[in-house]
C-alpha cells in the first residue's frame, strides 16, 4: 500500500519536473510534455538569432534563458514581477534575470506569432547587453524592426495616428508607454520607424554605434559619437522628418486607392456604353421596321357615268 501511494506521488510529480534543452546559448526550460515545442522554438529561434545578429553586424555570446511555463497560474505569477505591457502578452522579458517566459502551450497560444515574440524578446536582451540606459523607443523599436513586425499596414496606421494627434515626439518616450491605451500601437510603430530610418538612411553610424557601446555602455555617448548630434536632437529632427514621411505615405496611400477604383470605373463606363449601344440597337430596328411596312393610301375612284 505504501508502494502504491509512492508511485503515485511520483506520478503527480514527474509531469512537474523541469527539463532543458540548449541551442547556441539558448536554454529552454519546459515541463514533461512540451519538449517538442521547445525543440521547435529552439531551433528557429537560434537561426532567427544568427540574421538578426547579421544584420547588426555584432555577435555576443549572449546566454539566454526561456521558460515555457506550466500553466496559466504559473504565467500569471512571472507577470506578477514584471512591468509593461502585458495584457494579452504571449510573451515577456524580464532583464533582472535575463529570462523570457512563455505563456502555457495549453493556454491559447498562437503558435504561428510565437517565433516572431521570441525574437522580438531577445532584442531586448540584445540591446540591454550594450546599453544599460537605452531609451524606451529605442528599445521597442529594435525589437519591432528587426523581428519583422513592422509591415506597411502598420506604418500607414502610423501616419493616421500622427495626423490626429496620437502619437508622441521621442523625447516622451524615453521610460514609459503611454497611459492612454489608444496610443500603445502608435508607440511602437513610431519607434521602429525611428530605428528603420537611423539603420537604412545612416547604416555607418548605426553600426558603429554598437562598436562605441563596447567601449561605454552608455547610449547617450554611444549615440552622439556615432551619430554627431545628441538622442534629443534626434527626436527634434525625427519630428520634422515624420511630417514629410507622411505626408508622402497618405498620397502614396490615396494614389493606391484611385489604382483601386479604376477596375470599378471602367465597370460603370463599360455598362453606360452596353446600355447606349442597346439604345441605339433597338431605335434602328424600330425605324427598319418602320421602313420595310407597306405603305396604306386612302383613295377615291370616280366613275363616269
Amino acid at each position: 500500500m505504501k508502494q502504491i501511494a509512492i508511485l503515485l506521488l511520483l506520478l503527480l510529480i514527474l509531469p512537474c519536473l523541469a527539463e532543458v534543452q540548449n541551442y547556441d546559448n539558448i536554454y529552454l526550460e519546459y515541463t514533461a510534455g512540451d519538449g517538442r515545442l521547445a525543440a521547435e522554438l529552439g531551433e528557429k529561434l537560434a537561426a532567427d538569432i544568427g540574421d538578426f545578429q547579421k544584420k547588426i553586424g555584432h555577435y555576443p555570446l549572449l546566454e539566454t534563458h526561456i521558460i515555457i511555463a506550466a500553466d496559466q497560474k504559473e504565467y500569471e505569477s512571472f507577470l506578477q514581477s514584471s512591468s509593461g505591457i502585458q495584457e494579452f502578452s504571449q510573451a515577456i522579458y524580464r532583464h533582472s534575470t535575463n529570462t523570457i517566459y512563455i505563456r502555457s502551450p495549453r493556454d491559447n497560444l498562437r503558435y504561428q506569432e510565437l517565433n516572431k515574440i521570441l525574437l522580438h524578446e531577445y532584442i531586448h536582451s540584445y540591446v540591454f547587453h550594450y546599453f544599460s540606459n537605452a531609451p524606451l523607443w529605442f528599445h521597442e523599436g529594435m525589437a519591432v524592426y528587426f523581428s519583422n513586425d513592422f509591415s506597411h499596414n502598420r506604418e500607414l496606421g502610423l501616419a493616421r495616428d500622427y495626423l490626429f494627434g496620437n502619437t508622441m515626439p521621442l523625447s516622451e518616450m524615453r521610460q514609459n508607454y503611454p497611459v492612454n491605451r489608444i496610443e500603445w500601437e502608435s508607440f511602437y510603430a513610431k519607434s521602429a520607424l525611428a530605428v528603420r530610418y537611423l539603420s537604412i538612411n545612416k547604416s555607418g553610424q548605426f553600426y558603429r554605434l554598437w562598436d562605441f557601446a563596447e567601449d561605454s555602455g552608455q547610449f547617450n555617448a554611444s549615440f552622439l559619437r556615432s551619430f554627431k548630434y545628441t538622442a534629443l536632437d534626434f527626436s527634434l529632427f525625427f519630428e520634422e522628418y515624420c511630417k514629410t514621411h507622411f505626408r508622402s505615405e497618405i498620397i502614396l496611400a490615396l494614389s493606391g486607392m484611385i489604382w483601386l477604383l479604376f477596375p470599378l470605373l471602367f465597370i460603370i463606363g463599360y455598362i453606360r456604353r452596353s446600355r447606349k449601344m442597346r439604345q441605339k440597337l433597338a431605335e434602328m430596328e424600330a425605324g427598319e421596321r418602320i421602313e420595310d411596312a407597306e405603305p396604306e393610301f386612302d383613295f377615291e375612284i370616280d366613275v363616269e357615268e
